[in-house]
């Protein structure tokens, strides 16, 4: 089971590496836009997490985890937002419906991910079973919007449209930090989840 966590910690390494090679390529090209921007910060956060699986980085505990990763569904969320507003003004073609053929994939991993972070879990084996579901959650979701901004970026590039987005991204990528007695991944299949059964809090003061 950790080997299997660990290799996709490691898919969505390669992912997040592809994905800013694609977004510094067009920031060096003396273009800027907030969903770029955001798309970094969205890699940074699953860059994060792949740390975990390594037993590295700054997410130290499972809730930490948990959290990192409601959070990153949240930016996803936006992110579909943003881009559903450019796909507007790409013309009809093989561009815009693979772009939209992705898009629409956004809120069901979204959903997903969201869930399988809120569903409470109780004892070792089920909250090592939830680590493994929300890492390959995040990764299935990085994966789509990978595929998502890579089409918009072309569609901007080819038919000339502005790819800025109507937010600004924050540029924060800190990772979540929990309670310090709480266990981290290398504890995972020994750890008891938080008091009350839950696991994660959707409560937008954590």
């Amino acid at each position: 089971e950790k080997q299997k966590i660990e290799k996709a910690g490691l898919e969505m390494k390669n992912l997040t590496s592809e994905m800013n090679a694609e977004t510094e390529k067009y920031l060096s090209e003396e273009n800027d836009s907030d969903i770029v921007r955001r798309t970094q910060g969205m890699s940074q956060m699953a860059f994060l997490v792949y740390q975990f699986t390594r037993g590295e980085g700054d997410l130290k505990t499972t809730q930490d985890l948990f959290t990192q990763a409601e959070l990153f569904a949240e930016e996803a969320n936006r992110l579909y937002k943003e881009v559903r507003q450019f796909s507007y003004q790409v013309p009809g073609g093989a561009q815009k419906k693979e772009l939209l053929e992705n898009l629409d994939k956004v809120p069901t991993y979204v959903q997903q991910l969201q869930f399988t972070v809120r569903n409470p879990t109780v004892g070792k084996a089920a909250t090592f079973t939830k680590v493994d579901n929300v890492i390959q959650g995040t990764k299935n979701l990085m994966n789509v919007v990978s595929k998502v901004v890579t089409t918009s970026l072309v569609c901007a590039s080819k038919f000339n449209l502005e790819f800025r987005g109507s937010s600004s991204w924050s540029g924060s990528a800190s990772a979540y930090r929990g309670d310090p007695d709480e266990c981290g991944y290398g504890d995972a299949t020994g750890c008891m989840p938080p008091r009350g059964g839950g696991t994660s809090s959707s409560d937008p003061n954590i």
